[in-house]
């Protein structure tokens, strides 16, 4: 008897590349189709295990899943530097045009103390 055995995955794909990644390592008869994994195939002498391809599709999702995850942490992980280098140029500019603007009005810079993402200055004005 023969018959035509398909079988749709669960998951979603939301990045192509990781999910060929996944298919070309696990080297199964497994497709991607409509952003589904698929298993379509015409079995003509019965030796296709619907239940053992079922375990395959779950085992390309399983890995894809996790390789996706480690995917965004390290993009989430980019944007934080990024932010962070953002913060950084913007306080040093704050504070260089704080200087700027206490040297206008006579002010002497004593001391500048930069930790913990904060910047104190301790400025001093002799007037006669």
């Amino acid at each position: 008897m023969s018959r035509t055995i398909n079988i749709k995955g669960k998951i979603i794909i939301q990045n192509i590349e990781i999910a060929q990644e996944v298919l070309r390592e696990l080297n199964l008869n497994i497709k991607i189709e409509n952003n589904n994994f698929i298993f379509n195939e015409y079995d003509n002498l019965d030796r296709i295990i619907e239940s053992e391809k079922a375990k395959e599709i779950e085992q390309v999702e399983t890995l894809y899943t996790q390789k996706f995850n480690i995917y965004l942490e390290q993009v989430a992980e980019k944007e934080r530097l990024e932010i962070a280098e953002e913060k950084r140029v913007l306080r040093e500019e704050k504070a260089e045009l704080m200087i700027i603007n206490a040297k206008k009005q006579g002010y002497k810079l004593k001391k500048e103390i930069r930790e913990d993402n904060t910047i104190k200055l301790v400025l001093q004005k002799r007037i006669y």
